[in-house]
């Protein structure tokens, strides 16, 4: 035998050594539910997590298609939302999740849909809730699929502009009681907060800066002024001579937003 043939049998022997090792050591053997600090899942959820995932035993760790595994999971459990699919040495895939809260209710078509902060339908009843819930009237979703996602753009920016200010979730829904949406020829939203001051905000622009701009005026008056403005009437943006945006109160629905 010569010299090459021997090197090459040699580099063949490694390789296939290096193979037979990373099938074995990178080989799935252990898939794991891992839940955040505050969720707590049954043993039945945990085991039917596992199963929705797909992932193979014995299969490589490399080989574990995340994307598909957050869908599998979510669309078998909608009430439960995958952080990230961590793979571990030697072969354990561990499938982070926490439980998605609910906090808005939307009218829909055979109820009021139960949606989280990523407007995710998690539930649908007969009966509108009647405390803990941010409530939506005027604007009626045409599916209420469960695990769908609401395509509500005002909706999510007007959650965008409460996460501006701290407002995560239930401490939201917390502040706003309730959002009416006003349709006709200048569509517009009126956030009730928890003092019965409404903030009005037109469907238009960028109105999770606009909710910024109403709230800290809002704050304004609570704490400086107090009294009956921040607990009734309407604070709106308004446009002054030199173009730019005002915001100012009305004890009454100011002109420019017909009902």
């Amino acid at each position: 035998m010569n010299k090459r043939a021997l090197v090459l049998m040699i580099s063949l022997a490694v390789a296939v050594v290096v193979i037979v090792l990373a099938c074995s050591i990178f080989a799935i053997g252990e898939v794991r539910v891992v839940a955040a600090t505050d969720t707590l899942l049954d043993e039945e959820t945990t085991a039917g997590v596992i199963e929705a995932a797909g992932i193979k035993s014995g299969g490589s760790i490399f080989s574990v298609d995340e994307e598909a595994v957050i869908s599998n999971v979510e669309s078998a459990y909608p009430q439960i939302k995958v952080i990230t699919v961590e793979r571990s040495f030697p072969g354990t895939v561990s499938i982070n999740c926490t439980l998605r809260s609910p906090w808005i209710c939307v009218p829909a078509q055979g109820g009021f849909a139960l949606l989280d902060r990523e407007l995710k339908v998690l539930d649908v009843v007969g009966t509108a809730p009647t405390s803990g819930y941010t409530i939506v009237s005027g604007y009626t979703l045409s599916s209420s699929e469960l695990g769908a996602f609401a395509d509500i753009e005002w909706l999510k920016a007007i959650i965008e502009g409460g996460e501006n200010n701290y407002f995560m979730d239930v401490k939201l829904s917390y502040f706003l009681t309730s959002i009416v949406y006003h349709g006709g020829e200048k569509p517009f939203i009126q956030a009730v907060t928890n003092t019965g001051a409404s903030l009005l905000i037109y469907d238009e622009g960028a109105i999770g800066y606009m909710f910024s701009a109403l709230y800290k005026r809002y704050l304004t008056v609570l704490f400086n002024e107090g009294g009956a403005a921040a607990e009734e009437g309407y604070f709106y943006p308004n446009v002054i001579a030199d173009g730019s945006v005002r915001i100012d109160y009305s004890p009454t629905l100011p002109s420019g937003f017909a009902v």
